[in-house]
């Protein structure tokens, strides 16, 4: 699965830039009470992509198995609409949502469909196969160093998915 898996890199790098400018620095949405309900989405999204890069890289999956990674790639595009939908609220007192965001934002929609696709096409053949989970050894699937540098984004969006989610339970009090 090495263009999955370069598609999840390149996705991790956008993801990361959009984070820490656009929601850190400019904006500061762990600090915003009208974020709140985007923040809920980018804190599901922690766990979301932190599965997706450890499982993407380094297993094969089979039947069931890949039913499953199917069906939390259908959760993230859910997740990616309500934030989509979510945002223009949230920015509102902030100008609204920037055009290098929304732009970074598109791209990032490309490459979704990118590695749903390509995901697909390289395990087809194992749709109706039994299911199973196979860890993938150093010498077969991408190469070691962009697993090791996609699988390495796995810890640390799942770390940004926490922060969004003890942001989001810090303004639960807080007014609107």
């Amino acid at each position: 699965m090495t263009l999955p898996t370069a598609l999840l890199l390149a996705m991790g790098l956008l993801g990361a830039a959009d984070i820490w400018f656009f929601h850190t620095r400019a904006h500061a949405l762990r600090a915003r009470a009208e974020s709140r309900a985007e923040l809920v989405t980018h804190a599901l999204r922690g766990p979301t992509y932190a599965a997706l890069f450890a499982l993407v890289p380094n297993f094969a999956l089979a039947g069931t198995w890949l039913g499953a990674l199917f069906a939390l790639l259908a959760i993230d595009l859910a997740i990616s609409a309500v934030d989509f939908w979510l945002e223009p609220a949230s920015r509102a007192g902030l100008g609204g949502l920037p055009r290098g965001e929304y732009l970074l934002h598109v791209a990032l929609a490309v490459l979704f469909g990118a590695l749903v696709t390509s995901v697909l096409y390289e395990a087809s053949d194992r749709i109706g196969a039994a299911s199973a989970v196979r860890w993938l050894g150093f010498a077969e699937g991408p190469p070691l160093p962009l697993r090791i540098a996609v699988t390495s984004m796995a810890p640390a969006v799942l770390w940004t998915g926490t922060l969004d989610l003890a942001a989001v339970l810090r303004l639960g009090t807080a007014r609107v």
